[in-house]
């Protein structure tokens, strides 16, 4: 069937729905103690609650992942490094409590989910901000020990990649500021920790920025690093190897390019130590790679990526009347395959599916289509790797459609007859009206043994309610209004203890004794 008609025939069902039940839109359904006249209700006689989880903890909760923010903020710029962990550790435990709690409460789907999708992406920064903060300072250690020429020209150029690295990230922090600030405030919250938390990350990049390493000393690295061969391309392997002089076998060695660990090694007999480093999601250019054995940092070692043409291939096959998938190979010149890549299908009118290639370079997405031909192209846009973008030959897909469904039409009728059956039990039953004087004696049940002492007031009048409507022959269905309803006689017996049920008023001894005399009827008269 073609989508559009199917929408069609449910938006037609829907205003449907939506025009019977406005009638009814006004007269609210749930009591309150305001609504208390005996026009028809439904008896909310419980409400179902999501029992697991805390709602109330939710809004504290938001304050103080925003106060810390500012604590591990301030530390960073402090360079209190062992205090930023400690800060840093509570930090992500209140974001796990916090999520934990979102998806209890199913919160998620609101503002209150966006301040979650906002944290944790502050929590992400905040802590690479920490371990560059950190980087940064072991960077200027390092550059005193390394001889000049050309590895102090690498020294300032992992410092230039660190310095980069924090001013995006400090971007995108203060991109969150006023969306989140705004979220917290709806909530009465104090924004002031998380509004000077920007302010302190925004110090830490600029003194990145302004900040000089520099020494000149002398002395050799026991720790040697290696880098071989010296370039190459996506997907190949390079070998970082080295010696640690007077390190002890079995030493953990760990092995860095651009500042992020990119392997780990062990010392063996003879003090050296290797490990593989596959070229993968980097970009073309120069980069630098050294290695830490505790406190200990090697020399640095400069390779160099070379950037690479891509071959994007696209077949396209119509899975179904709706459906069509698209299928295709991305890899590099030489055939090696590009895995974890982004792929973009645009379609005829300019819209794009987003795909992503496995371990083989292959990629498989499924489009929903409209009936008829459209021209399919695949394109790679190479953002982060060493690799130049490529697209695909435009292919052209074939959708037939389908016959007309009757899912919609089974779907409106389904609408149709429930809110006939829903208005039908809102209707008032046809009930007669119940008059006390109109009960002879030889008709009436003997009124049911009424026994309250001991009982809370509150408890005392429910059991007068049910032994008065016992005696007037109601169903035990009706609520105290559909009771003053029926027996108007006793509506001033039913509406006080409405008022008294789901109001929560306490009913006075005098009261109670009256609604006595009245539950009892003949037999209190008599006496």
């Amino acid at each position: 069937m073609n989508r559009r008609a199917s929408h069609i025939i449910l938006a037609a069902a829907a205003v449907l729905v939506l025009l019977l039940l406005g009638a009814q839109a006004a007269s609210p359904l749930l009591y309150t103690a305001e609504n208390i006249s005996t026009a028809a209700h439904a008896d909310p006689a419980t409400v179902q609650k999501k029992s697991p989880g805390n709602a109330d903890a939710l809004v504290p909760l938001m304050d103080e992942l925003l106060g810390e923010t500012g604590t591990l903020a301030l530390t960073i710029k402090l360079k209190d490094y062992e205090s930023a962990e400690s800060d840093l550790a509570r930090y992500s435990e209140l974001s796990r409590q916090f999520d934990r709690l979102v998806v209890t409460l199913d919160v998620s789907g609101t503002d209150i989910g966006e301040f979650q999708q906002n944290n944790r992406q502050n929590q992400e920064a905040l802590e690479t901000l920490l371990n560059d903060s950190r980087r940064f300072e072991d960077l200027k250690r390092l550059e005193i020990e390394v001889q000049d020429g050309e590895q102090r020209m690498a020294i300032a150029y992992e410092g230039e990649a660190l310095r980069q690295k924090m001013r995006e990230g400090f971007a995108s922090y203060a991109e969150r500021e006023t969306e989140t600030t705004r979220i917290a405030e709806h909530y009465d919250l104090n924004t002031t920790p998380y509004q000077q938390s920007v302010e302190d990350f925004a110090e830490v990049a600029d003194a990145a920025e302004s900040e000089q390493v520099g020494g000149g000393g002398a002395a050799k690295s026991p720790l040697n690093v290696t880098v071989t061969p010296a370039e190459g391309r996506y997907g190949e392997t390079l070998r970082i190897a080295g010696r640690y002089a007077g390190g002890m076998p079995g030493s953990s060695i760990e092995v860095y390019v651009d500042s992020r660990v990119a392997g780990n090694a062990t010392l063996d007999e003879n003090g050296t130590y290797a490990c593989s480093y596959r070229i993968g999601r980097i970009a073309a250019g120069p980069h630098l790679a050294y290695a830490t054995a505790g406190a200990v940092y090697s020399e640095v070692a400069t390779f160099a990526v070379i950037s690479g043409n891509t071959t994007l291939t696209l077949a396209a096959a119509e899975v179904n009347a709706t459906a069509v998938a698209c299928t295709g190979n991305l890899t590099t010149e030489d055939g090696r395959p590009v895995t974890g890549a982004p792929v973009l299908i645009r379609l005829d009118d300019g819209t794009l599916a987003a795909g992503e290639t496995d371990g083989n370079g292959t990629y498989v997405t499924e489009i929903v289509l409209p009936a008829g031909e459209h021209p399919l192209q695949a394109e790679f846009h190479a953002a982060g790797y060493p690799l130049n973008a490529s697209e695909s030959e435009t292919v052209t897909a074939t959708v037939h459609g389908e016959g007309l469904s009757p899912l919609p039409f089974i779907a409106a009728i389904a609408a149709a007859l429930g809110t006939g059956w829903y208005l039908r039990r809102r209707r008032p039953e046809e009930s007669p009206v119940v008059e006390e004087e109109e009960v002879t004696e030889e008709a009436a049940e003997p009124p049911p043994p009424v026994e309250i002492a001991g009982l809370p007031p509150r408890e005392a009048a429910t059991v007068l309610f049910r032994a008065l409507r016992a005696r007037l022959g109601l169903p035990e269905s009706k609520t105290p209004r559909d009771c003053a309803r029926l027996a108007p006689a006793h509506a001033a017996f039913f509406e006080r203890y409405e008022r008294i049920r789901y109001a929560g008023e306490t009913p006075t001894d005098g009261e109670l004794r009256a609604m006595e005399a009245e539950a009892r009827g003949g037999d209190e008269r008599a006496a």
